[in-house]
């Protein structure tokens, strides 16, 4: 059952990726638009690997499918971080354009990309260096299978498994939802849209709240998941044409000044 819930998780995130990706291309490929479609690129690849991880079967193969997953992970949330700046500054929020917004959020995605690339680079080469040696477990959600870098006693497969963590843990996904929660807070009171933060704080509830999902918490937080990106999705294509004026027009064509 929770294996064919991860394939159609995975069709959905494509389907979400391809209705982004044309409308990126009609909406003149806006920035905001782009920050958010290349981290959400392998979504889909991450659910089709978890879906068919029972047929594939515990082993080399599963694992090495498992790898390019976490690495795209543990290398592109940060991303997201930039593209709320960017949604903030189309959408005339003057605050976002200032100097010292743009080095806020640059230090706060620079922070992230410094907690997490470390153990993108390890699990794909090892611990070679200064890179940390990433070993992934084979954990259980019901009847799906797949390998991960945190293994709690709620997913064992079995009386051999083990406790195990390792990896930048959940630090960089709750400080990117957070900030982007802030901002769908900021474009909901200032520009009266309130979809992005519904969509952040569906995807914080639904990722927070794992010991009242049960086994279900991983499922629950990937449909938190599909609705963050397409919250994304949607605000970037609301304010892909605002670009820069200091106010925007009203609904009924009058110019209504943006507040900071």
């Amino acid at each position: 059952m929770i294996s064919a819930l991860y394939l159609v998780f995975a069709a959905v995130h494509a389907l979400v990726w391809s209705w982004g990706s044309r409308a990126w291309e009609r909406a003149g490929r806006p920035v905001a638009l782009t920050l958010v479609l290349v981290p959400a690129t392998l979504l889909w690849y991450d659910n089709v690997r978890i879906g068919i991880g029972r047929f594939v079967g515990e082993g080399p193969l599963l694992y090495a499918l498992s790898v390019p997953a976490l690495a795209w992970h543990w290398t592109m949330l940060p991303l997201f971080v930039l593209a709320a700046l960017a949604m903030a500054r189309a959408a005339g929020l003057r605050w976002a354009r200032t100097r010292w917004a743009g080095l806020g959020f640059g230090a706060v995605a620079a922070g992230l990309f410094v907690i997490d690339v470390p153990y993108a680079l390890g699990v794909l080469f090892g611990g070679v260096g200064p890179f940390p040696a990433v070993e992934l477990k084979l954990g259980c959600i019901g009847d799906a299978i797949r390998y991960t870098a945190s293994l709690g006693p709620a997913y064992f497969c079995g009386p051999e498994s083990e406790v195990h963590r390792v990896g930048p843990g959940p630090v960089v996904a709750i400080v990117m939802v957070v900030v982007v929660l802030g901002v769908g807070i900021a474009l909901w009171v200032r520009r009266r849209w309130p979809w992005l933060a519904i969509a952040a704080g569906a995807m914080f509830v639904a990722a927070a709240g794992g010991p009242a999902w049960g086994t279900y918490a991983p499922p629950v937080a990937n449909v938190g998941e599909i609705g963050f990106v397409v919250g994304l999705i949607a605000t970037a294509l609301r304010f892909a044409g605002d670009a820069a004026p200091p106010d925007v027009p009203g609904r009924s064509g009058e110019r209504v000044p943006v507040r900071p």
